[in-house]
């Protein structure tokens, strides 16, 4: 049986999936490349259209739950302590309760809820384990922990790709399936994720705010000699061509606060090539 993606909605889901981008001053593009690390394995393993699209917007709307979570502990420029890390354990079921009644939610329902399970029974929300996990929970855990490692935090600088496949090798058969991880370093080894390493669209290199350090995304919108605003210290920018990418020069402002900004652009163009139907997922 088939099931006819109506763009309308599935822009809605997206558009959850960025409500969280906007929000979190550190992980600018993430989401995007969440996204396509899992398109990316799910091509590598041998998914069906059906399985790669679902892995796809499931690595998009997988953090939707973190909308229940406080600035204060979204964007706090240090480690977590224990009570602030119980909260953010939370998000998988945040965003399962969100997202259960929206006419799309049996495609990424289960990636939201269950990609921070691990293959020992040692994650949450429901301490799953082995084959009680499902293929796209599997696949997006991966693509999100790398995307964790090779990102700016602001306690910590990004990991380099050949840390980030050790700390994943460490966890192979632990934390990730084996098989998984084996198919995910060989795509970063190959360097064919490298268009998506430290980008938060095609083409798109993250830039590091000059005044705080944490990173910048750039919408697809944003052109040369255009304002743009670091939505850590609320810096505002000029955009300069530099090469392949920008680069920021500081106006001197720092605002009291900063609008955040959903790139619809870009849900625009992900609406757009998503596919008209797909198989119905199973049960």
């Amino acid at each position: 049986m088939k099931i006819e993606l109506d763009s309308g909605l599935l822009k809605s889901l997206l558009v959850f999936g960025s409500v969280i981008e906007a929000r979190d001053a550190y992980t600018g593009g993430h989401t995007w490349r969440v996204a396509h690390y899992s398109r990316r394995l799910a091509e590598k393993i041998g998914l069906s259209d059906t399985g790669v699209f679902m892995a796809s917007l499931g690595g998009f709307v997988h953090d939707i739950g973190k909308v229940g979570v406080s600035d204060l502990i979204l964007n706090k420029p240090a480690s977590l302590d224990e009570p602030e890390y119980g909260l953010i354990r939370l998000h998988p079921v945040t965003g399962r309760s969100i997202l259960i009644d929206h006419p799309l939610a049996a495609l990424v329902l289960d990636a939201v809820h269950h990609h921070h399970e691990r293959i020992d029974g040692a994650g949450y929300p429901d301490q799953l384990s082995g084959d009680q996990l499902s293929i796209h929970p599997k696949i997006i855990s991966i693509a999100d922990a790398f995307d964790a490692m090779t990102s700016t935090r602001p306690y910590r600088a990004a990991l380099g790709p050949a840390e980030a496949i050790a700390r994943l090798r460490a966890g192979r058969g632990s934390q990730w399936d084996p098989g998984f991880v084996d198919s995910f370093t060989a795509l970063i080894s190959n360097g064919e994720l490298d268009a998506i390493i430290g980008h938060s669209d095609e083409g798109r290199p993250l830039l590091n705010c000059p005044v705080c350090g944490p990173i910048i995304a750039v919408p697809r919108n944003k052109k040369d000699g255009d304002t743009i605003y670091c939505n850590s210290c609320k810096g505002k920018f000029q955009l300069h061509v530099k090469e392949d990418s920008f680069e920021a020069e500081f106006k001197n402002v720092i605002l009291p606060a900063v609008q955040p900004e959903i790139d619809f652009e870009l849900l625009d163009e992900l609406a757009r090539r998503a596919p008209k139907q797909i198989d119905e997922p199973p049960k």
